[in-house]
């Protein structure tokens, strides 16, 4: 069997079970989420953070410390914290049904109390799709590697 003829089974194969391609626009559509959740953060945009995030959200840091959503959001709108860079790579990401993990090697710029710092750490997001298509973040843990 020539290549084409198996490039044209495959695709074939995925026409005939749409929910083949259900799992890609839920994997772009949760990246997406994350990336506007970054972008936020950078921002300090109180209202994107609450809008991304579940209100039940549990966001815990690599130093240990575990935030629930308001404390998350007022952090980083009061400038407490802020996040002058966002860097995440090696992204996986794993759709079940309305549920998501997302494993990112997270790498950033931070500034606190007028000191800038460097942080190199890998995280795990966990996301739920909403009724109306929009995927929240219920929980986040940062890792030192």
């Amino acid at each position: 069997m020539t290549m084409i003829k198996k490039l044209l089974m495959v695709v074939a194969a995925g026409l005939a079970c749409p929910g083949a391609w259900a799992s890609t626009a839920d994997e772009s559509a949760v990246n997406d989420a994350m990336n506007r959740l970054s972008a936020a953060m950078i921002a300090g945009n109180a209202q994107q953070m609450k809008t991304l995030t579940a209100d039940t959200l549990t966001y815990g840091h690599s130093s240990g410390k575990v935030q629930n959503q308001a404390e998350f959001i007022d952090t980083i709108a009061s400038g407490q914290t802020r996040y002058k860079r966002i860097d995440l790579t090696q992204t996986v990401t794993t759709v079940t049904g309305g549920d998501a993990v997302i494993r990112d090697h997270f790498n950033g710029t931070t500034e606190s109390a007028g000191k800038l710092a460097e942080v190199d750490f890998d995280v795990l997001t966990v996301w739920q799709k909403q009724n109306d298509g929009a995927w929240k973040l219920l929980a986040r843990q940062g890792y030192k590697h």
